[in-house]
C-alpha cells in the first residue's frame, strides 16, 4: 500500500504543472487557485482579460486568446514547458452556454458550442498527449448535468456537454496504457456568472433549491476540490468517471 503522504494531495502535486482552461472564469478561476494552493504552477487560458490578474494573483502564467485557435492552445502547452519543463495536468473548465430552444438556434450559435466545449478540449488533449506520457499525467473534463438529462432551453449545450463526457470516457480507455488518466466532473447548480440570470430568478431558485438534499448550491470551490482529489495520487486508480457535483440533486 502506499504511503499516506505519498497519496495525499499536496504531495503528490507539488512541483508539477496545470494548464486550465476558463481560468478567468467563475469555476475555472477556483480550480486554477485550489491546484495552485497545492504547490503547482499553473497555466491559466482565457480569451478574458481578467485571466492575467487572475493568474498573477495565484503565481500562475497566463495565456490569452480564443481557445478556438488551435495555436492558442498549443502556445499554452508550450508555456507549461517553457517555464517548468514539463505538463502534468489538463483541466478542461472553459464552457458556453447559449439559452435559446433547440429549434430557434443558428448554425453558428451551434458551431460555436461544440467548437468551445468539445472540440478546443480534444484539441488540446492532443496537442499535450505526449507531454502527458512523459509525467503519466491527467485530464479532467468539466461536463455537467445537463449531458443526461433533457433540459430544455439549453439542449445544444447539453448535447456538447453529453459529447465531452462520452470523449472523456474514450480517452481513458485509450490513454490509460500510458498512464494516463482521464474523468470528467459534472457540476449541478453552481453560483457563477454564467448561472447568475436563472438563480436570479425567485421562482426558478426555490424550486432547484428545494430538490437539492445539502439545501444549498455550489461555489466554484466546490467543483475544485473535487478536481484536485481527481488529479492528484490520492485518485491514483480511478479514470473514465463522471463525478456529479451537484450536493445530491442528481438522485432527487
Amino acid at each position: 500500500m502506499a504511503d499516506t503522504q505519498e497519496s495525499g494531495t499536496r504531495e503528490s502535486l507539488a512541483g508539477k504543472t496545470a494548464i486550465v482552461t476558463g481560468a478567468a472564469g467563475g469555476i475555472g478561476s477556483a480550480i486554477a487557485a485550489g491546484l495552485a494552493r497545492e504547490g503547482m504552477h499553473v497555466v491559466g487560458l482565457d480569451a478574458d482579460d481578467r485571466v492575467d490578474d487572475v493568474m498573477a494573483a495565484i503565481g500562475g502564467s497566463a495565456v490569452r486568446g480564443d481557445l478556438t485557435d488551435a495555436a492558442v492552445s498549443q502556445a499554452a502547452v508550450d508555456s507549461a514547458i517553457t517555464r517548468t519543463g514539463r505538463l502534468d495536468v489538463i483541466v478542461n473548465a472553459a464552457g458556453i452556454q447559449k439559452r435559446t430552444d433547440a429549434i430557434d438556434i443558428s448554425d453558428d450559435d451551434f458551431d460555436r458550442l461544440l467548437e468551445v466545449n468539445v472540440s478546443s478540449a480534444y484539441r488540446l488533449v492532443r496537442q499535450a498527449t505526449k507531454s502527458l506520457i512523459e509525467t503519466k499525467g491527467s485530464v479532467v473534463n468539466i461536463a455537467s448535468l445537463s449531458a443526461d438529462r433533457a433540459v430544455p432551453g439549453i439542449v445544444p449545450y447539453g448535447a456538447t456537454k453529453a459529447a465531452l463526457t462520452q470523449l472523456s470516457k474514450g480517452l481513458a480507455a485509450e490513454l490509460g496504457r500510458y498512464g494516463i488518466r482521464v474523468n470528467a466532473v459534472a457540476p449541478g447548480y453552481i453560483e457563477t456568472p454564467m448561472t447568475a440570470d436563472v438563480l436570479g430568478e425567485a421562482d426558478f431558485r426555490a424550486a432547484k433549491l428545494n430538490r437539492i438534499p445539502l439545501q444549498r448550491f455550489a461555489d466554484g470551490d466546490d467543483v475544485a476540490d473535487v478536481v484536485t482529489f481527481l488529479v492528484s495520487d490520492a485518485a491514483r486508480y480511478v479514470t473514465g468517471v463522471v463525478l456529479p457535483v451537484d450536493g445530491g440533486y442528481s438522485i432527487t
